[in-house]
């Protein structure tokens, strides 16, 4: 019974799930051929099993461990005082080409560095080449 159910009254029929004779009385069926059709009874059982099994799936997932929940939150809130201990306070923004960005990512990624620090490295031997 996972269809969707239409109620049709003043019916003859017999219950397809627990083969009890109605007359005159409610009957549910998926579509109008009324091949199956269910008691009002049958459908509030299976409707409370659908809950049942809703409730069970949701325990089954368990709770959350809070500790490692929490820890990552605040791994996430930086705030000035850590940004001050690098030094680095000042917002620099740009705008870059697409091969720029992507050759940028991938020194990064390779040397294992964040993008300021391959920007800084840069400017370092920048500044060597242009003493020379």
């Amino acid at each position: 019974m996972n269809k969707q159910l239409c109620s049709y009254f003043n019916q003859d029929f017999q219950c397809d799930n627990c083969q009890r004779k109605f007359h005159n009385e409610t009957a549910y069926a998926p579509d109008y051929s009324l091949k199956k059709t269910y008691c009002v009874d049958c459908v509030e059982e299976a409707k409370e099993e659908k809950i049942i099994t809703k409730a069970e799936k949701q325990k089954s997932w368990g709770m959350a461990p809070i500790q490692e929940t929490t820890e990552n939150l605040q791994s996430l809130n930086l705030d000035k005082r850590t940004l001050k201990r690098t030094g680095r306070v000042h917002l620099f923004a740009t705008r870059v080409k697409k091969e720029w960005i992507t050759q940028l990512k991938s020194i990064a990624y390779e040397e294992r560095l964040h993008y300021n620090e391959v920007l800084e490295k840069a400017l370092e031997c920048y500044e060597k080449q242009r003493k020379n």
